[in-house]
């Protein structure tokens, strides 16, 4: 009598976890057109606030492996709604307090240290379970390089539909008061952490020893080698975007942002519809997906870098967006299907950390070659990608793609 629940549970599930990144993902977003009055508002420097989000960034890679952990201890439902739970608080703090500091003045260690704790660890932390317990669950419930590559695309098709949503739906916010979007961003995390709380645990979610899989696990090392190099290209270029138009272009603040807003969606489309659209069609597997996306992002890379003008380069962030979408979804199935289904959420935290390591280091490498060099971030992207497509294609045997047959 309980098999017939067990896909409705599934889907629900699923279905639940796509929305639940969608939000989370568009509720980080949110903050991006308020970064730089924000700071400013409360006696704080750039600098300070972008040490925060460094802080928040850090702790997915301190804390990937051990939320793949609570994954096998207490199930997917309870992970997701203590995750949810943290970030939630996290930003309800960080509204807080940036109210509090916005009004009247506050002693600046105090208020860098709430923005830490909340901003930075508490919403880090909680952040940190979404691609976790969502990648650790599509693995679980899919069989196969389609039906793996469908799901996890899916999942990152989530991603990048925010990548528009989030910075989006910020500006407009924005238009009623610059605080505005930090004020609505716990109201959307808690919305969702009420709908999933409030839903059964689902049916297919077996329970394992927390499992601790090596780093060097030679099943998935190239995986995350790989997708590491991949993720650090985008990164050292994302932190300069701005720079790169307003310098090369000559254009004004306002000009800049309107520039950097269209390319953010364009980006975000390319990546969202590769992700779900194109990677699930893709024969030859995960290895196929890797090489070849990496390629297509070191062309557009290596058209950002002599693009002498607007209608060349929006093109060519287009072109690296759609690299990535085919990419990312390979290195996501890939490192799943070469493992076995009790080692699912572990290698789901591995590969939440090695995407958050890169964000860590990639926008302070990012502005110290652009300041060397304008081009010095957009040409190691290039080389970065190429080192991708290099290591999946001779890391990376055709049969080791797919560890379970469709």
């Amino acid at each position: 009598m309980t098999a017939p629940t067990q896909p409705t549970s599934t889907r629900l599930l699923t279905t639940t976890l796509l929305a639940t990144a969608l939000v989370v993902y568009s509720a980080q977003g949110l903050l991006i057109p308020v970064l730089a009055p924000v700071p400013r508002t409360v006696g704080l420097a750039e600098i300070e606030l972008g040490a925060v989000m460094t802080l928040s960034a850090a702790m997915l890679v301190l804390t990937g492996s051990w939320w793949g952990r609570e994954v096998d201890r207490i199930g997917i439902h309870a992970v997701l709604v203590r995750g949810l739970g943290l970030a939630t608080l996290g930003t309800a703090g960080f509204a807080l307090m940036t109210h509090f500091a916005s009004a009247q003045e506050l002693p600046r260690w105090l208020v860098l240290s709430v923005f830490g704790t909340t901003r930075g660890v508490l919403y880090g932390l909680g952040f940190a379970a979404v691609p976790v317990a969502g990648l650790a669950y599509l693995a679980s419930a899919t069989e196969g390089v389609v039906a793996r590559t469908k799901a996890v695309g899916a999942f990152g098709a989530m991603q990048g539909i925010s990548l528009v949503v989030g910075p989006a739906a910020g500006g407009l916010l924005a238009m009623g008061g610059i605080l505005m979007p930090i004020y609505v961003a716990p109201v959307l995390i808690g919305s969702t952490l009420v709908a999933v709380w409030a839903l059964p645990a689902p049916d297919r979610q077996a329970q394992h020893d927390a499992e601790r899989l090596p780093w060097g696990d030679s099943r998935v090392l190239p995986f995350l080698l790989a997708g590491g190099v991949l993720f650090l290209g985008l990164a050292l270029v994302e932190i300069i975007m701005g720079f790169l138009v307003q310098d090369r272009l000559g254009l004004s603040n306002t000009e800049t942002a309107g520039v950097v807003a269209i390319a953010g969606v364009l980006i975000g489309i390319g990546f969202a519809a590769t992700q779900a659209l194109i990677a699930p069609r893709v024969s030859g597997g995960p290895r196929t997906m890797i090489v070849a996306g990496s390629l297509i992002a070191a062309l557009g890379y290596a058209c950002a870098a002599v693009a002498p003008n607007l209608g060349t380069l929006l093109p060519a962030m287009f072109i690296i967006a759609v690299g990535l979408g085919l990419a990312v979804p390979g290195f996501n199935a890939g490192a799943t299907l070469n493992v076995k289904p009790h080692e699912h959420a572990a290698i789901a935290g591995q590969l939440a950390a090695t995407v958050g390591l890169t964000y860590v280091a990639g926008p302070i490498l990012g502005a110290g070659l652009y300041a060397a060099h304008p081009l010095g971030p957009v040409v190691a992207a290039a080389v970065l990608s190429l080192l991708a497509a290099a290591v999946a294609y001779t890391k990376l045997a055709p049969s080791s793609s797919a560890h379970t047959a469709d």
